[in-house]
């Protein structure tokens, strides 16, 4: 084969392959992306903002009052995919339908949890060298002597009762972990619930209650979570919302608000062969769950003396127009503490596909140039 003729093969082959190289680049790795299995890592604004890192995902824990944006970590401050877990309101109620959940109208008392006082501290635990956790906690303290502007004001109509709580006790902790962590759930009798939190994708959240001012000894507590997807103009409702329930699925639009009536919350009906019970935020286009927010069927109650007993914990919902209300209901608890497990986190499945830095048209188009340039050389040399 003549010299000009390998040259010109050699030289299609580099172009070829190029173009092959960028195309894959834009469509994104897929293979184990650099970093995965890195230790979680965190960091403190000077606002007091507090940052969990791993090579899947991102969390941001406001320094002033319980609440969780979180996204993937290849995405662009959760330019595609952002989401927000807000822990709004503590309230009493009593259980009217005996459904075990809260609806509007039942509530005895209530009070943001914006109008407390919050401190946010972290910590590591390590293993051989190695952090093999993240932690944070949020711990309530007195009243806040101003309120925060934009804090979600908790959804019911009235005057809240803010003195009355003010001498609760409640911790909202957050642990990521490096691996994937099983849990279990057991009282004085033995083991009620098992569950996995998985490894840098998923926040598992402690949540702890004591000292509750109960006004009557039927009365149950709920705290109010609302879950929303945070995205900016022009991508706002980007996210459907469903619930896996029991005997259906049910899908709510971000843009949904079931509000407008009193006693419209949906029980949620848990599924069966699960402890742990979720709704997902799943992408419009796509049709793929990116996030979720879940929660344990099943929390412990610590009696004064220490005996510890297994209880069921039952959910409702409701769309509020800018996301869906959860809302997490405990029995009835007087003179103990509660203790009752949540999570939020990211399906690694679900992460959006960036576009790499090489552009294949650029690419291709360089190795074209490259190419009429050589064979003008060549021509020339002839």
């Amino acid at each position: 084969m003549k010299t000009f003729q390998k040259t010109m093969i050699a030289l299609f082959l580099i172009v070829a392959l190029l173009g092959t190289t960028a195309l894959a680049s834009a469509q994104g790795p897929t293979t184990t992306p650099p970093g995965a299995g890195t230790p979680p890592e965190h960091t403190r604004g000077d606002d007091g903002t507090v940052w969990i890192n791993t090579d899947i995902i991102t969390i941001m824990a406001n320094g002033e009052v319980p609440m969780f944006h979180f996204w993937f970590a290849v995405d662009d401050d959760g330019a595609n995919a952002k989401f927000q877990t807000s822990f709004v309101m503590i309230a009493e109620f009593e259980d009217l339908n005996a459904d075990g959940g809260f609806q509007t109208g039942e509530e005895l008392y209530f009070a943001p949890l914006s109008a407390y006082e919050w401190t946010l501290t972290t910590g590591t635990i390590e293993e051989g060298g190695i952090v093999t956790e993240v932690w944070l906690k949020y711990t309530k303290s007195g009243v806040r002597t101003a309120p925060l502007a934009d804090a979600a004001p908790a959804a019911l109509e009235g005057t809240s009762d803010i003195m009355r709580f003010k001498d609760v006790t409640m911790q909202i902790w957050g642990h990521i972990y490096l691996e994937d962590y099983a849990g279990e759930v057991f009282d004085d009798h033995g083991s009620h619930a098992n569950y996995t939190v998985a490894g840098r994708s998923e926040l598992k959240i402690d949540i702890e209650i004591g000292n509750f001012p109960f006004s009557s000894e039927e009365s149950m507590v709920t705290i109010q979570t609302l879950q929303r997807e945070h995205l900016s103009e022009p991508q706002l409702n980007r996210h459907r919302i469903q619930t896996r329930e029991r005997f259906r699925n049910t899908t709510l639009d971000s843009e949904m608000n079931w509000t407008t009536t009193g006693g419209n919350e949906t029980r949620f009906e848990s599924m069966n062969g699960t402890n742990v019970q979720s709704i997902d935020f799943i992408d419009y286009e796509a049709a793929i769950a990116q996030g979720f927010f879940s929660w344990l069927d099943t929390a412990v109650i610590t009696w004064p003396g220490g005996a510890a007993e297994a209880v069921d914990v039952n959910a409702t919902y409701i769309p509020t127009g800018e996301g869906v209300a959860v809302y997490l209901a405990y029995p009835h608890f007087d003179g103990g503490s509660i203790l009752h497990d949540p999570s939020i986190g990211l399906y690694p499945e679900g992460a959006p596909t960036i576009l790499g830095s090489i552009d294949p048209v650029l690419v291709t188009g360089i190795g074209a140039v490259a190419l009429i340039a050589i064979l003008v050389v060549l021509v020339r040399r002839k």
